[in-house]
């Protein structure tokens, strides 16, 4: 875990270290603890959280943060002071309608239990990987049923189901014909082939198969961007992950900038 500078003065660094986490202190340009690749948490005190709304640096701090991070969080600590409880609260539901998510601690130690806790969900969100192993194989007759019909392709469970229910048990419905089994609500030519494929076609030995058609991989959508582009054609300047952000980055940005959709292309604003 990454921690700004500026939190040694607090007494959170050493009670995450009491919990086990690995430490280190740095410089941080955005941010005031980044818990993983797309985690970071900036941390406003009951003195900074006013402070920081009354001259705007929290939303310039909020822009920052999330063009850096796809998870932003704003830990507010304790009871905000110097500010009314109005101005702080519409500051902070501003915040929200941005997409930035904020937690409220008691004070610093529960502040660390947030991060600790922040922290480890981060590890374990990690994706996971599907496993081919064996499945526990159902042990009702009537579920072994359904499961076997339901690998037919086309056929769902909840058609497996009808089909057993319409007609009574699985040898049944081997035994339709084609032809009856289309005048089954769902069921028309093609899955009534599919079925009697399945439960009347000869045997084919496993090394005698052609082989299975292989799915192409599907790609990694690549995230959509909003982006700032500069007066001169083709300069970027900025590029946000939400649309609210780099409109209102945009409003304070040099005449002759655009605001374009990274998707499409398309100019959405200008100024």
């Amino acid at each position: 875990m990454l921690v700004d500078y500026r939190e040694r003065g607090s007494a959170i660094p050493d009670a995450l270290v009491t919990a086990g986490l690995d430490v280190q202190l740095t410089d941080l340009p955005v941010g005031d603890y980044v818990l993983g690749f797309g985690l970071a948490v900036e941390r406003k005190g009951p003195n900074d959280l006013g402070a920081s709304i009354r001259d705007g640096r929290i939303f310039d701090q909020a822009v920052r943060l999330q063009s850096a991070f796809p998870q932003a969080v704003l830990l507010v600590e304790g009871e905000p002071r110097g500010i009314p409880e109005d101005a702080w609260r519409g500051a902070v539901c501003r915040l929200v309608e941005d997409g930035f998510t904020v937690l409220h601690s008691l004070d610093a130690e529960d502040s660390a239990a947030w991060i600790v806790r922040l922290a480890k969900r981060a590890r374990r969100a990690e994706p996971t990987t599907r496993t081919d192993g064996p499945r526990r194989a159902p042990r009702h007759p009537s579920a072994q049923a359904e499961a076997m019909l339901s690998v037919v392709p086309g056929i769902s469970t909840t058609m497996a189901r009808s089909l057993l229910a319409s007609y009574g048990s699985l040898a049944a419905v081997a035994a339709a014909a084609p032809e009856g089994l289309r005048g089954h609500p769902g069921i028309g030519r093609v899955r009534a082939a599919r079925l009697a494929e399945a439960l009347h076609g000869g045997y084919v030995a496993l090394v005698d198969r052609e082989p299975e058609p292989v799915r192409p991989a599907r790609g990694v959508r690549a995230a959509r961007r909003w982006i700032l582009t500069g007066p001169t054609s083709g300069t970027e300047l900025q590029s946000f992950d939400r649309r609210s952000i780099a409109l209102r980055a945009l409003r304070s940005a040099a005449d002759g900038t655009q605001l374009i959709d990274g998707l499409t292309g398309e100019v959405l604003a200008a100024t």
